[in-house]
């Protein structure tokens, strides 16, 4: 009998064991351990030369669309509490009546995404210059846009009822772009303590709402998130948002070692990006939100911009907002480019998949200078120096192995001479220039110089065109 209960005892052991998430060591050459994980090149060669991208928030908070897209906090915020937002609690109540009649989780059936397109998405990141794309993943409101096996709370099951990220992956791929995905889950459990907040604490809501979850449980659950969204769409790059801080380091190195291990199965070469001094810069890219380093980072960064402006700037879609210009993101491109970054910038679709019109035309309009002037940018590596000021205009650099690009963002006017003191032979290691040619949509110009010790004399041409009211670009030829 006592031989009878060990085998039983052992068959009920293993089957328990069988029903838990998998946490298998990873197969590869990286182990979760930060000296392994060190022999991954942070920001690998296509990720140097890329120099655009764009994404996308959507989800569930597109739906109120007010605010900003952390609806999911500021509804449960009365005017007495901190960070309170525009009234979020008591408009919130007013519009949709109590929180223990109405949550957060009552969106979730009007998030049809009835309009949405991810070929049309696609094709609009494309035209716009972007070289890679994608979306938020999963924002810090626990509702997951791909089709999860970890919770119930996603696009797949719940609200548009397709695998969003999935099919806008695909399309994006499908057009040569590097697919991009962003991860917020990390602060979801801390994100809003619902318990102190409304009545609905109940427990088939655990999984949106995570401080509702046992810790180790939930924090398992961001882990195996991660690695359903590594395993199934394969992106190329991660991007976490704050908050890092709240996962312990070890789990931070399961999920570093399965990607690597699965991006070196596949052949990619992988960048993960996080913010402040949450992951080590020897094995991420350092990530810049709504600012830039203003002199160059001799280690290549990122830094992301949304496309929404004025004072309630929102980075989903909010009724009302207020764009950027093209103008303003095209010189925010040129001043990150030449400190040795990468832009990635944000848009802002309605719950019903569509992107607003006026933010197709700015994006658009940063396509068309792209791909008019996108030598200037693509590939390119910072000058000795980012730029200076010449006679009341900013004047931007960015070199290649045989040029360097002198980008105006102020245009001087035709026939003024310009003195370039950073273009000095000092600064090209020796090197002359060879011609310099003002760039145009239609036809190009070239620029009468004289390369003196203390600075280069560029002149812009009589007859030279304004093509762009944006940046105007210099393409100096250097001698081989």
């Amino acid at each position: 009998m006592k031989r009878l209960w060990i085998v039983a005892l052992t068959a009920l052991v293993g089957m328990m064991t069988a029903c838990q998430p998998a946490m298998q060591p990873p197969v590869g050459s990286y182990e979760p351990e930060w000296s392994s994980l060190e022999k991954h090149e942070a920001v690998p060669q296509w990720m140097r030369d890329a120099k655009f991208g764009i994404y996308v928030h959507w989800g569930v908070y597109s739906v109120p669309a007010y605010g900003n897209e952390q609806y999911y906090y500021y509804m449960h915020r009365d005017s007495t509490s901190e960070n309170f937002l525009m009234g979020g609690h008591r408009r919130h109540e007013q519009l949709w009546g109590p929180l223990e009649e109405f949550g957060y989780h009552d969106f979730i059936p009007m998030f049809k995404a009835e309009k949405f397109d991810p070929e049309a998405w696609a094709t609009l990141f494309k035209e716009s210059g972007a070289q890679f794309a994608g979306m938020v993943a999963e924002h810090h409101d626990g509702f997951s846009m791909w089709n999860s096996n970890e919770t119930p709370f996603c696009a797949a099951k719940m609200g548009p009822k397709r695998d969003v990220v999935g099919e806008l992956g695909k399309a994006i791929k499908a057009r040569g772009m590097k697919l991009f995905l962003s991860l917020h889950h990390e602060n979801n459990y801390t994100y809003v303590k619902v318990k102190e907040h409304w009545a609905a604490n109940n427990p088939k809501y655990e999984k949106l709402y995570g401080c509702l979850m046992d810790h180790d449980e939930w924090l398992e659950m961001w882990l195996n998130k991660g690695r359903e969204v590594i395993d199934q769409y394969s992106p190329d790059i991660i991007y976490f948002d704050a908050w890092m801080d709240q996962i312990p380091d070890s789990l931070k190195r399961e999920f570093l070692a399965h990607y690597f291990n699965r991006a070196e199965e596949r052949g990619q070469d992988v960048v993960v990006t996080y913010k402040y001094e949450e992951l080590p810069r020897t094995i991420c890219m350092l990530d810049h939100e709504m600012h830039a380093p203003t002199a160059i980072d001799p280690e290549p960064w990122l830094s992301d911009l949304t496309i929404s402006d004025g004072y309630h700037r929102s980075w989903g879609y909010v009724k009302g907002m207020k764009l950027l210009t093209d103008k303003a993101i095209i010189q925010h491109l040129i001043r990150v480019v030449s400190n040795n970054g990468r832009l990635l910038l944000n848009l802002s679709p309605m719950a019903d998949g569509t992107i607003p019109q006026n933010q197709q035309d700015v994006v658009q309009n940063v396509g068309v200078w792209l791909w008019s002037y996108g030598e200037a940018i693509y590939g390119t590596r910072p000058y000795v120096v980012s730029g200076e000021e010449v006679a009341g205009c900013e004047v931007r650099y960015t070199q290649t192995d045989d040029a360097l690009y002198v980008i105006m963002l102020d245009w001087p006017g035709q026939g003024t001479t310009l003195a370039l003191k950073e273009i000095i032979p000092a600064q090209l290691g020796g090197r002359e220039v060879e011609r310099a040619t003002l760039l145009s949509v239609k036809k190009n110009y070239p620029c009468a110089f004289v390369q003196r010790d203390d600075a280069l004399q560029l002149t812009i041409p009589q007859n030279g065109r304004y093509p762009s009211d944006a940046a105007q670009v210099v393409r100096l030829d250097l001698k081989q």
